[in-house]
């Protein structure tokens, strides 16, 4: 059987085991959809970007673990942002003085 689809011995008996004990030789299914630490408090970093739109992220999320008690890395909290579709940008640092 092994040489027949170009397997290894070792896979078929895998195979063979998983079928015996499940029913089917199918792949399960790997990883899936995790749910955001900060599900529910959408609405309370939106208005934290609404009255301060000059919040960074770092300064998101240290605001998110000590009101929220929600600890989250930066990037997971730009992801969950960028989901959301809420805008945290900054201006560049040039335009905001302006020309001189």
């Amino acid at each position: 059987m092994a040489e027949r689809f170009a397997v290894s011995q070792r896979t078929v008996e895998r195979y063979w085991e998983r079928y015996g004990q499940k029913g089917h030789c199918r792949v399960e299914q790997i990883g899936g959809y995790r749910r955001s630490r900060l599900a529910g408090h959408e609405k309370v970093v939106a208005a934290w970007i609404e009255a301060q739109p000059d919040l960074s992220l770092e300064e998101l999320c240290l605001r998110c673990q000590k009101e929220l008690q929600v600890t989250l890395s930066v990037s997971a909290l730009w992801h969950r942002l960028k989901a959301l579709g809420l805008s945290y940008k900054k201006k560049d640092a040039r335009r905001r003085a302006g020309s001189p």
